[in-house]
């Protein structure tokens, strides 16, 4: 809107506001100390939940969004090739050691990819993750127990129970050389001790000639941040089925989907509402 007395409003204007410039001095300050306040109460808030979703992730052993236990290489790729899984990351665990300076906390000896290391908080800080071979990556409490200096190339011997699908069996001790540590994290449930694929399959390959079932694959699973929803995964992922069994799963689109893929563990799950 024109006005042609405009000069003569802001004049007015600017002498209202310097007569009453106390006042509308404690008004502005009022106003920015508010927005103050709410921007330091959210960012404190958003804060300790991500501390407190840390914390739980930490005591679960990762921050995978789910685990898929016990899947075959075919029913891998399905999982990992589906248009809701953002990436996948493979665990092969083949025995575990709850004795002697292991009572305490045990440690677990597994082939893990690089998505499932990173996301179980192994990834290596010094050194690498095992590639071949009786190479071996593991915390530095972990080193600390079995006596041995955190020192790239240092001998490790380890002694541990095979573990199959159903029963522990058979104890094998094997030294190895250490190409990867990291500072163990007190709230761990385990001590992750890392191996390469050559040798979980070499000892596969072991304990299956002895009559053992072959060593359990788990897949852990990441989805998009919009579909981390708490209750939602029959309808974002539409592989929810029993072992052997094909079942249509609606999906987001409420169309069907069959599937022979195992029913998902969320054990680790960081679902949230």
């Amino acid at each position: 809107m024109n006005v042609k007395n405009r000069k003569c409003i802001r004049k007015l204007s600017l002498k209202s506001l310097y007569a009453n410039r106390r006042r509308n001095l404690i008004a502005i300050s009022a106003i920015a100390l508010t927005t103050l306040l709410f921007t330091s109460m959210f960012t404190i808030v958003l804060s300790l939940n991500a501390s407190y979703e840390t914390y739980q992730f930490r005591q679960l052993g990762g921050y995978a969004h789910g685990t898929f236990k016990d899947v075959s290489p075919e029913q891998a790729e399905r999982i990992a090739a589906h248009p809701k899984v953002k990436a996948t990351g493979a665990r092969k665990a083949i025995g575990i050691t709850a004795e002697g300076v292991f009572a305490k906390i045990p440690a677990e000896i597994s082939y893990m990819d690089a998505n499932c290391t990173k996301w179980s908080y192994a990834t290596p800080t010094t050194g690498r993750m095992p590639e071949s071979g009786k190479e071996v990556a593991m915390d530095t409490a972990a080193l600390q127990l079995l006596g041995v200096t955190p020192e790239l190339g240092a001998e490790v011997t380890v002694s541990y129970s095979i573990t199959d699908k159903d029963q522990t069996a058979f104890t094998v001790t094997d030294t190895f050389t250490l190409v990867g540590y990291w500072d163990y994290d007190e709230l761990m449930p385990v001590h992750y001790i890392n191996i390469s694929r050559d040798y979980a399959d070499d000892i596969e390959a072991q304990a299956v000639k002895t009559g053992l079932q072959p060593f359990r694959t788990d897949l852990n699973v990441m989805l998009p941040p919009a579909q981390t929803f708490k209750g939602r995964w029959s309808r974002w992922i539409p592989i929810l089925a029993t072992h052997g069994t094909a079942i249509p799963i609606p999906t987001a689109s409420e169309s069907a989907s069959i599937g022979d893929i195992p029913h998902p563990s969320w054990s680790r799950s960081s679902i949230q509402s």
